[in-house]
């Protein structure tokens, strides 16, 4: 008893969420995944036979694997230098003497740079296409105002020539009133004779 307690006391709390994890694992298996068994052997000793077993074997072997890879060191100085660089802004020794923010602020500035020329080309191009688009409108204006004086012109040519045409009707009625009359007249000459 005084072992594990002793272990337990040693145990980093790095550690200790791993080992929790495991027993609530454990844990979880009930009596019911043995109930098949309780002719040979109760199922609740056979439960606590297996869990036992089972916690042992997973905790054999996770501490195999965490001394082997010197886990627990690695996180700790892990963890130390997490706590130690947490607001830190005082000067410290660098090659340029410099803080980590002023460190930082050419790459800054550099990639502010790269964005504006970006967005000088996105502009650019943007004015090219409206350029583009600007001329073509002025082409497309063009040939529609030339198409509508055409269009005036043609229905002013087809004014004239229906006029001319009401006119030509007008004049082959009338040749066509006085040939009526002349012939009435001429029959009516014959008629007399």
């Amino acid at each position: 008893m005084e072992d594990s307690e002793n272990q337990n006391q040693k145990i980093s709390k790095f550690k200790k969420p791993f080992l929790l994890k495991y027993r609530e694992f454990v844990d979880c298996i009930g009596p019911e995944h043995f109930e098949n068994t309780n002719d040979i052997v109760p199922a609740a000793v056979l439960l606590k036979i297996f869990k036992e077993g089972l916690l042992a074997q997973i905790t054999s072997y996770f501490h195999v694997s965490w001394d082997y890879g010197n886990t627990n060191d690695n996180l700790q100085i892990l963890d130390l230098l997490k706590t130690d660089s947490r607001n830190d802004t005082e000067k410290k020794w660098r090659p340029t003497g410099k803080t980590v923010e002023e460190q930082v602020r050419p790459l800054i500035v550099n990639k502010l740079k790269w964005q504006i020329k970006f967005y000088e080309k996105q502009i650019q191009f943007q004015k090219q296409q409206l350029e583009s688009a600007i001329k073509q409108l002025e082409i497309d204006r063009k040939k529609y105002n030339d198409m509508r004086s055409q269009r005036e012109v043609y229905q002013r040519c087809l004014m004239t020539e229906l006029d001319d045409l009401e006119k030509i009707r007008s004049e082959i009625m009338h040749v066509d009133t006085k040939l009526v009359t002349d012939l009435a007249a001429s029959s009516s000459s014959s008629d007399t004779k």
